[in-house]
């Protein structure tokens, strides 16, 4: 069995300039407008980084093009797998993301398989769960594994098709 199946639901970017990120891909990929959530904490009681309690914070911006969800990522402050990223590779494409039907089956076969969780936890206030697994051995950037609440699916449709 695949651990993941269907397409892609993110592709998501770290960056060090949020506004010069977005401009870029308006500008060169035409991706319409972005919704912005500054200031996102992950705390101990509820993200782990490296399979310890994590205490970071990010700016996020989701923009779209057309169906394809784009995610656009600025540490803020504290260690975590973006802090890395930059100081490793510098600004680029971090993850993808996929939403498998079965979240917690998904994560028990990536496990069964070896895979290591890098970075987990729940998006405060949303109910939305995500898991990072290390992709390095095959080569690939992180892949994430999200678990969608049904204000989730309705915030990024409203992203995706405003109006």
């Amino acid at each position: 069995m695949s651990l993941v199946s269907g397409p892609i639901f993110q592709i998501c970017w770290v960056v060090e300039d949020l506004e010069a990120a977005e401009q870029w891909f308006t500008d060169t990929l035409g991706v319409p407008h972005w919704m912005r959530v500054p200031n996102v904490v992950f705390g101990p009681e509820h993200a782990t980084y490296r399979g310890e309690p994590a205490d970071f914070v990010i700016d996020v911006a989701l923009g779209y093009f057309g169906e394809q969800q784009v995610e656009l990522i600025r540490p803020v402050s504290g260690p975590s797998l973006y802090t890395e990223h930059l100081q490793t590779s510098g600004p680029g494409l971090h993850h993808v993301a996929w939403v498998p039907e079965d979240f917690d089956a998904a994560l028990e076969q990536a496990r069964a398989q070896g895979l290591t969780v890098t970075q987990s936890g729940t998006f405060p206030g949303t109910g939305m769960e995500f898991a990072y697994l290390d992709g390095t051995a095959g080569g690939a950037p992180h892949v994430e594994l999200l678990r969608l609440s049904p204000d989730m699916v309705a915030l990024f449709d409203s992203v995706r098709h405003p109006g």
